[in-house]
């Protein structure tokens, strides 16, 4: 990691991939949730039955740009899976290239005629995700998305990346600030399975405002972190998307100080928390 960090004063963080591993949560929501989707078009057999690598193929829409919205990147893999039941669809990457970078929007526009409306599978995804706590998450009960809903949601799946020692230390040394698509709900479900206390006014979430990869989010939190640090200083923004690294570089193209790290394997933000720590503290020295 090429950065250097000793004139860091705050810390933005994404959360899914570098606060909580999405992998048995989110990822294996959209799989389920597209699944279930398919289900009611070709029927349950075909749709359990056709092929979907979710540990390589999920990571590969991320990193295609615009899929940092989980229930969007459902709708995507819903439609993948039907022209592949159909036998119509391209390689993976070939597929992800027909959206231009415009994500699941731009996936459509090059398949027109096919009819797979967002708001059916995000209830659905909500549902999976949320369990009992769904109406608390996402203002409605589960069943009414899927009558069959199991209590458990698969938030309960989800664990703690970063070294619980270091962030902890993070956190009492810096102000942090949480970027993310989740929405409030979510956002804060997230700081308690980390044991974190961020204010809401730091915490940019989906909730009408600009979302990754508008650097909007991004460009505002660093202003507010920085208010009364010293000239020089800069905020350090950890994620691990496509999408991040796009708002980051937008971000930095506005002039906000900001140093982005990429967090590429589950153990990459304790190692970069570590240096972070290790470097301020000889910059104090």
């Amino acid at each position: 990691m090429s950065l250097f960090l000793d004139s860091v004063c705050g810390v933005i963080l994404d959360v899914d991939g570098v606060l909580l591993d999405a992998r048995p949560s989110y990822h294996a929501v959209a799989e389920e949730a597209a699944r279930l989707t398919l289900s009611g078009l070709v029927g349950e057999e075909k749709a359990r039955a056709v092929a979907f690598e979710r540990a390589r193929e999920i990571p590969a829409f991320k990193a295609a740009g615009r899929f940092n919205d989980d229930w969007e990147t459902a709708r995507g893999i819903a439609l993948l899976l039907l022209l592949r039941v159909r036998g119509e669809a391209p390689p993976l990457e070939e597929f992800l290239a027909k959206a231009e970078g415009r994500g699941v929007r731009g996936l459509f526009e090059a398949y027109p005629g096919i009819e797979l409306p967002q708001e059916p599978i995000s209830r659905i995804c909500g549902a999976l995700y949320g369990g009992s706590l769904c109406r608390e998450l996402f203002g409605f009960d589960a069943a009414e998305a899927l009558p069959d809903a199991p209590a458990r949601g698969l938030w309960e799946k989800e664990v703690v990346l970063p070294d619980p020692r270091l962030l902890k230390a993070a956190a009492e040394r810096f102000v942090l600030a949480l970027y993310t698509g989740r929405n409030a709900g979510e956002a804060r479900l997230a700081q308690k399975l980390c044991k974190l206390s961020i204010p809401d006014r730091l915490c940019w979430v989906a909730d009408g405002r600009p979302k990754k990869p508008d650097p909007a989010g991004l460009v505002w939190l660093c202003h507010e972190l920085l208010k009364k640090a010293p000239r020089g200083s800069q905020t350090l923004f950890i994620g691990d998307t496509a999408d991040d690294q796009a708002a980051s570089r937008a971000a930095q193209d506005c002039g906000a100080p900001i140093i982005y790290a990429h967090i590429e394997a589950p153990g990459d933000t304790t190692r970069v928390l570590s240096r972070l720590l290790a470097e301020t503290s000889e910059a104090k020295a």
